[in-house]
């Protein structure tokens, strides 16, 4: 046997020696949904499945809601700071610092002028 076809029968390469392989069939990858942290599958297949003006309006409320929220809160915080602004305006009391609030002690203030 010459050193070539002992090469080639050595290394699978010859015609004669090789067996026909069968041809891999590839797997097509399954879809499937997942539920997602702040929603089950069920409600995420039901928004999915709503037509898309109800989905409109209903992201339009929610919206609404939320501004007026946001307006109440605002409305509130600005009533506490007129009424903080109309007692300090009556008792004309010194003005504390933050840290004179939190417990600092007080400035010393310069005696020679």
């Amino acid at each position: 046997m010459s050193s070539q076809l002992h090469y080639l029968e050595a290394h699978s390469l010859t015609t004669s020696t090789q067996q026909e392989v069968a041809k891999k069939r590839t797997r097509r990858t399954v879809k499937h949904q997942r539920a997602i942290v702040g929603a089950s599958l069920d409600v995420i297949k039901e928004r999915r499945s709503q037509r898309p003006e109800a989905r409109s309006a209903a992201r339009a409320a929610a919206v609404k809601e939320g501004k007026e929220k946001k307006a109440a809160a605002e409305s509130a915080k600005k009533a506490e700071k007129a009424k903080n602004a109309a007692a300090s305006a009556r008792g004309n009391a010194a003005k504390v610092s933050k840290q004179g609030a939190k417990g600092a002690a007080p400035k010393v203030q310069a005696r020679t002028r």
